[in-house]
């Protein structure tokens, strides 16, 4: 592993952080009737209809349209319902993960409209719901038998979370308990079945692949701490144990403190060794998957290895006042910083907040909102930051900033963290496109690095049904009514009623 320097110099990116504001309605000049009027004394002032200007949207009814457009590129077969990922481009059978997967495919639009019948009470939802897990049904050993397409399916990672079967088996026993109906829990205890007979010795453990963060093993522990709990299956828990046990041994003693993990191997075309420190790649997701760990089996050994990881964190974070970022990798980009689920505090929030939910203290709490005033202090949403493009998806951009914020008014009441879930949120209705008719995409350079690359996509994680649950959450919290599907990644409150 790498030992990083400390930061001294600041580039352009820290900075920005660093001298940042949130900027306010204030900062904008209003448009007054007096001063439309002075053009011409003679002429009466034309009516300003405020409301037309200011108009509140309707979160509800952008997430319906973001279903109507997805229901737009919707295909069915005798196996079930499926949706074309990138609909301008119909060709496309994947993008970023294989088809039936959560990250960019079926599966996690259905969890979309499992949340979109709740919220609504509509049984059309719910059907379409069904129909898609149908078809996740009939094709999940298609994902078994070989890796699919996409950046996701290309190391070993047919079996995670995101990427692979874990998610499907997530998605099928959801659809159960949403339906009532029998054969979808039968099929997510097959998959989770399959996944278990998978595993393969490794060092002190077992391991799926070589990939131990959240993108790869990691959500696989996740998952089957969430299937010994729903199947009532200890066995399950015990591998999910030995997975641990594997991962365990890969962390790294780092020279300034703490333990570090690389989530997985570099992809081709970056450095050998790039270190992506944050959530879904690195040692912030590791250290979650230990902290669950130790929730489940209160084992020591857990809690310390989740400690360590967070103490590195802690040791490479840039710190400014009561703010807190930590760089989106190294060594090559040690002063660029993400805000989203992927390599951002919207999903390292998480590992600090988990930790104080099972130790209570003080400085795990501490850390969970400096965290979160980092994202506060960059001026997002107004303030596009080179770690917050052009960029809408749970992944990494407006939707993950948003179920952050919902997430921790859920756990602590605070309105200021709805309030500011509420601004984001209105920016993200504001950049829907609805010109055809068919419903609201979102068009978005989702490789940061390829900003020509535009597209609008109706997966989870890259897409429409991402961005459409985070505007159900947003909606159900200002009517008292929150209640969500968590991912087993989500250590926030999936309830409040106020």
């Amino acid at each position: 592993m790498t030992t990083f320097n400390g930061h001294n110099g600041l580039s352009i990116t820290r900075r920005k952080f660093l001298c940042s504001s949130v900027l306010t309605a204030a900062a904008v000049p209003a448009v007054s009737s007096l001063s439309l009027a002075s053009t011409n004394a003679d002429t009466p002032a034309p009516h300003v209809d405020q409301n037309l200007f200011e108009k509140n949207p309707n979160f509800l009814e952008s997430a319906q349209g973001a279903a109507q457009w997805i229901e737009s590129a919707q295909k069915q077969d005798a196996r079930g319902v499926y949706w074309l990922p990138e609909p301008d481009h119909p060709e496309k059978a994947a993008t970023v993960s294989a088809a039936n997967a959560i990250y960019s495919g079926s599966a996690g639009t259905v969890l979309f409209f499992i949340q979109l019948a709740n919220a609504t009470g509509d049984p059309h939802y719910l059907k379409t719901a069904a129909l898609g897990a149908d078809y996740l049904a009939a094709t999940w050993r298609d994902l078994a038998d070989k890796p699919g397409e996409g950046l996701l399916s290309s190391l070993g990672l047919n079996l995670s979370f995101y990427g692979g079967l874990a998610g499907v088996a997530f998605v099928l026993n959801e659809t159960a308990k949403a339906t009532g109906s029998g054969k979808y829990r039968e099929a997510a205890k097959a998959v989770t079945d399959y996944i278990v007979q998978a595993a393969k010795p490794a060092g002190a453990g077992i391991a799926w692949s070589e990939a131990p963060g959240i993108a790869g093993d990691g959500s696989i522990v996740l998952y089957l701490l969430y299937a010994a709990r729903e199947f009532e299956n200890e066995s399950y828990r015990d591998l999910a144990q030995r997975a641990g046990d594997r991962i365990l041994e890969l962390g790294v003693n780092e020279r300034r403190g703490g333990f570090s993990w690389r989530g997985f191997p570099p992809f081709p075309g970056l450095p050998k060794d790039v270190y992506f420190p944050n959530f879904e790649g690195g040692t912030a997701g590791v250290a979650y998957v230990f902290a669950r760990l130790y929730s489940e089996t209160n084992k020591a050994k857990y809690l310390f290895a989740a400690k360590q990881g967070a103490l590195h964190l802690q040791t490479i974070a840039t710190l400014h006042g009561n703010a807190a970022l930590i760089p989106y990798r190294f060594p090559d980009l040690p002063d660029l910083y993400y805000l989203g689920f992927c390599h951002g505090p919207a999903g390292t929030a998480r590992t600090f907040f988990e930790l104080y939910k099972i130790t209570r203290e003080p400085e795990y709490q501490e850390w969970t909102e400096r965290l979160a005033q980092g994202v506060l202090q960059s001026g997002i949403p107004e303030n596009l930051t080179p770690g917050y493009w052009n960029v809408v998806c749970q992944c990494c951009g407006s939707a993950a900033i948003i179920d952050l914020f919902v997430g921790l008014w859920a756990s602590t009441g605070r309105p200021d963290y709805l309030a500011f879930a509420q601004r984001v949120a209105r920016q993200l209705v504001s950049r829907e496109s609805n010109l055809d008719g068919k419903g609201n995409r979102w068009y978005q350079a989702w490789t940061r690095v390829k900003p020509w690359e535009v597209s609008a996509e109706t997966g989870y994680s890259i897409g429409a049904s991402g961005v459409g649950v985070a505007l159900l959450h947003v909606h159900l919290a200002e009517q008292g009514k929150y209640n969500a599907i968590l991912l087993p990644d989500n250590p926030f409150a999936n309830a409040r009623k106020t």
